[in-house]
């Protein structure tokens, strides 16, 4: 397997879909002795588990409890299943995938897996779920966007009303200031829709389609494919409604002026990358994947490095108060003015221009 360097143009038709798709998943049936192997191996544990487990088997929605955890782990050790599930992305995958997005590395025992795992996976034998994805290419695409876009990680369209209305009133007074096509990323883009409010806001601040870029970018490459092609295969009614959503852009031709590429743009060294007018950053500084202070000032100078002289930084997100008390609003605010960034008022979120000298752009 490999890193990928992915670039997309949004598509929606089923057949780039499908092609495109053939460059990230491998087709057909899965074989694999080692694998076979290790899933006998499970389905033994699990013939011995439902001999002496003496509660009642897992179903979707089924209160947990400790000591349910801990004879679960005995029995069905979630470090065996994950030897089997990392074996079985292998095979499955043409990248390396980001593991820590896995339910299956980050739940405390098998149990916590099925939950997050829930409504895709309904029984709770372990090698009878990787036998079945193994022979079902189908239910393996469907269960590949399942684990890494899980429900957990938030989306959705207009998440940040307070951050657009800003972005917007932005826009419209300094439309005039910038002879060249104006340029935004959305970095840790996710499934992409702030990707595609950014083109939105662009047409309704008066910006026409010839005069702007917006990229997104991402580290997870099923991220960046579900972005670029309003693809949720394990989810048909959020695709249809994304669909519906940014149909718009691909009718006014905006959808042309929007790329997505795997990029980490909070390790970017001076002189690297593309730089920027307007940088979104939500839902990420801060989070469960960066909210160490030293972390925080180096992805922030990131950032920084990648915009224009007096271009726009915002970042906004909605984790809870467990993790605002490691990265509380007044350290992101300190950080901001020591990467060089001025702040600016906002109702949500942080926001701040990079100071020095202009040369012309906004």
């Amino acid at each position: 397997m490999e890193n990928l360097k992915l670039f997309y143009s949004p598509a929606l038709d089923a057949e780039t879909v499908r092609q495109r798709l053939l460059s990230l998943l491998v087709p057909g049936c899965l074989a694999d002795k080692d694998l076979e192997r290790l899933i006998d191996r499970m389905e033994e544990r699990f013939r011995v588990y439902l001999s002496s487990y003496p509660y009642g088997l897992w179903t979707p929605g089924l209160f947990i409890t400790d000591e349910m955890r801990g004879m679960t782990e005995l029995y069905l050790p979630l470090a065996e299943i994950r030897r089997i599930s990392d074996r079985f992305f292998s095979l499955s995958l043409k990248f390396t995938p980001f593991h820590a997005a896995s339910p299956l590395h980050t739940a405390a025992s098998w149990l916590d897996a099925l939950e997050r795992l829930s409504p895709l996976v309904r029984h709770a034998n372990p090698a009878r779920l990787f036998r079945g994805l193994m022979a079902d290419e189908i239910w393996r695409v469907c269960f590949m966007f399942s684990v890494f876009l899980p429900k957990r990680y938030g989306g959705g369209f207009g998440r940040y009303p307070g951050q657009a209305a800003f972005l917007k009133r932005w826009l419209m007074e300094n439309r005039m200031r910038s002879g060249s096509p104006v340029s935004c990323l959305d970095a840790a883009c996710g499934c992409g829709e702030g990707t595609y409010e950014l083109a939105r806001l662009l047409l309704e601040s008066g910006y026409s389609v010839d005069t702007f870029r917006v990229h997104g970018a991402t580290l997870e490459p099923l991220e960046l494919f579900a972005a670029a092609h309003g693809y949720f295969p394990h989810h048909p009614v959020r695709e249809a409604a994304y669909r519906r959503h940014i149909q718009p852009l691909f009718a006014h031709g905006a959808a042309k002026r929007i790329a997505f590429a795997i990029e980490d743009v909070t390790k970017c060294s001076s002189g690297e990358g593309e730089v920027y007018d307007v940088i979104l950053c939500n839902g990420l500084l801060g989070g469960p994947f960066l909210h160490r202070g030293e972390e925080l000032m180096a992805a922030v100078s990131s950032l920084g490095k990648r915009l224009k002289p007096k271009g726009l930084l915002l970042a906004a997100d909605r984790f809870h108060g467990g993790w605002k008390k490691l990265a509380p609003e007044g350290l992101l605010r300190e950080i901001f003015v020591r990467a060089g960034l001025s702040l600016l008022p906002i109702e949500e979120g942080i926001g701040g221009i990079k100071r020095g000298p202009g040369t012309g752009d906004w």
